[in-house]
Parts: structure tokens; C-alpha cells; sequence
């Protein structure tokens, strides 16, 4: 996720609290309910925020911590913290059991991801890059195809269901039961605090590698897509091992091996139209052997190098696949 610079950040923040227009309602709730938590553990005098809306927008690292002890209560589905805690930070609109009415958040929240001016990259799924997540337009306003995952499960902790930086845009496979879920990803509170695409210091895109592995370890310098039994994906996570436990919870490595052929037909592309292939091409099309030499014929190269891999096309329209695609080409 890519919250800008620490001003459009702060400015993110204050737009998100805007998005819950009964603010003063729900701030004696949360007081009541934050002094109920902190009778049961003193260590959330110093994690949980007096202010309902500071507690929206808490850093990912924060809410992180507030997870970690809250889940250590062992509350039970039945607890009065449970319910109220459901209550308060509910998605859907209901009547808690005082006789108060609240009103369906979802909407409001998806909107606001959905919000162009907010800087959101909705275009694929933020965990996969496999599946398209979009907005569309249907009656004159905008519709969710998306999934507004909880990184850390709210069933565990409801507090932090309404925080800003515990959602991620995903696919409903990454986000359903067969893959995340409501479990609780990776092993330690170190990793699911350092494996969340809201952490600011997650780096998928540059730590991990896509590759393209033969399994007899003999690589093929021809046809590809031919021999495609013979070749497999696989997620390099050397430069930190820890991102490898990614790779792992969402189950990648299988999933991207049913659509390894997209890696392949690169590789035969590579091989059919190498450097000088291209170059050849671009003397044609400018009719000097001096192709490489001048502005013009630089333009021409890259353009039929584009042409061909379609790689600035997949960038601009964010098309799916667009981390293999570009692991695969370098």
C-alpha cells in the first residue's frame, strides 16, 4: 500500500475520520469501553488513544500492539467487552443492545478507498497481483469489486475493525476461507507487523523475485511454452527469508504455476526478438545503420520493444501478472 509523503499521509487521516459523521456519538462509547479494557490489562493505558477518531487512523505498528494484547485476554465470544467491542466498531448497520442504532459503515469506507484523490492503487489485488479489483460505475456511483480485507482479524480484536491502516484491497480467493481468511497470519507478532502491505517498510516488490525454474535443471534455450511440463515458478525471497512466509500464506508458488505459461511466452518473445533482432527491425523502419546512433532511431527502438513485451502498456493499466512480467523480463 502506498500512503504517499507524510503530508498527503496526515491529510489521509484527517479525511478518514471525516468519513463517520456520528463521531461525537461514539465518543463516550469508546471511553467507556477503552476504561472496561484497561481494568482487564494495564498495559492498554499507553497503547489505546482517549480519542475514538486517533484510534482510526493509529499507525499499523500501533495497531500491531493493541492486537497482540488484546488477543492475549482470551476473551470469549460472549464477553461484554466482545459485544461491545463488536458494537462499536461494526461494518453493518445495527441496534446494540443498549437500544442505539448505528449506522452501515462499509459503504462510507469503501468509497473513500474507492476516492481517486486518495492515491489508492485498486487495480489488482494487493496480496496476489493476480485477480482485478476495481470500482465501477453502476446507477451514477461507484460500486466496490473488492474485498476491503482486515489485515489483523477484527473477529479477534474488534477495536481495530474500523482503523484505516488494518485494510487492504484484495481479491475475494486471497480474502476467502480457503486462503486467509480469519486466520491469523504467520507465526510471531515480529512477522505480522513486518509482513503487512500497510506497514510502511514492506517491500515485496524489491525483496522478492519471481523466477522461472527448470525442474531437471536444464534450461531449455528454445520453445518454452512447448516444454512447459518442464518448467515451474518459483518465489526467490533471499535478500530477507522472512518475506518467504508471504510466499507461503497466500500459497503463490501454486497458484502462479497454473498461469506459468504468461512467464514462458515472455522468456520465447526473448528469445525471438533479442537485441539484435531488434535492431535489425528499427533499421528498416529508419532506413539507416546508424539506427542506434540518433535520437530518432532510439525512439523507434523502444517503441518496438514496447510493442512487443507490452510492458508500459501493462504498467499504465495496471494490469494482473505485472511483478512477473517484469521479474521475467529483467
Amino acid at each position: 500500500m502506498d500512503y504517499g509523503d507524510k503530508s498527503h499521509i496526515k491529510s489521509l487521516k484527517e479525511k478518514y475520520k471525516s468519513c463517520f459523521p456520528d463521531m461525537a456519538q461514539r465518543q463516550p462509547r469508546w471511553v467507556s469501553l477503552r476504561r472496561s479494557i484497561i481494568q482487564r490489562d494495564r498495559r492498554f493505558r499507553g497503547l489505546l488513544p482517549i480519542q475514538f477518531g486517533e484510534l482510526l487512523v493509529l499507525d499499523f505498528e500501533c495497531l500491531a500492539d493493541i492486537y497482540e494484547v488484546y488477543v492475549s485476554l482470551g476473551l470469549s465470544k460472549t464477553d461484554d467487552l466482545t459485544d461491545d467491542g463488536k458494537s462499536l466498531f461494526s461494518y453493518d448497520k445495527h441496534k446494540d443492545r443498549n437500544g442505539n442504532t448505528w449506522d452501515a459503515l462499509q459503504p462510507v469506507i469503501a468509497k473513500f478507498f474507492m476516492d481517486t484523490d486518495n492515491g489508492f492503487e485498486i487495480h489488482t489485488c494487493h496480496y496476489c497481483d493476480m485477480a482485478y479489483v476495481n470500482a465501477y460505475t453502476m446507477n451514477g456511483g461507484k460500486k466496490a469489486q473488492f474485498d476491503l480485507d482486515h489485515v489483523l482479524n477484527k473477529a479477534k480484536c474488534p477495536i481495530i475493525g474500523l482503523s484505516l491502516f488494518n485494510f487492504v484491497p484484495a481479491c475475494q480467493m486471497c480474502n476467502g476461507s480457503r486462503i486467509k481468511g480469519q486466520k491469523q497470519l504467520y507465526s510471531s507478532a515480529a512477522l505480522r507487523k513486518k509482513l503487512s502491505p500497510t506497514n510502511t517498510a514492506y517491500d515485496f516488490e524489491r525483496i522478492v523475485t519471481i523466477e522461472v525454474h527448470n525442474k531437471h535443471g536444464v534450461c531449455s534455450t528454445f520453445g518454452f511454452e512447448k516444454r512447459m511440463d518442464e518448467y515451474e515458478i518459483k518465489f526467490n525471497s533471499f535478500k530477507d527469508p522472512d518475506y518467504s512466509e508471504v510466499v507461503k500464506a497466500f500459497h503463490l508458488e501454486e497458484r502462479y504455476n497454473y498461469h506459468k505459461c504468461e512467464a514462458l511466452r515472455l522468456l520465447d518473445l526473448k528469445e525471438r526478438y533479442t537485441d539484435a533482432r531488434i535492431m535489425e527491425l528499427a533499421r528498416l523502419m529508419v532506413g539507416d545503420d546508424k539506427a542506434k546512433a540518433t535520437p530518432h532511431g532510439m525512439r523507434i527502438i523502444t517503441q518496438i520493444k514496447h510493442d512487443i513485451f507490452s510492458l508500459e502498456f501493462k504498467k499504465h493499466f495496471h494490469r494482473s501478472f505485472g511483478k512477473l512480467q517484469n521479474d521475467v523480463l529483467k
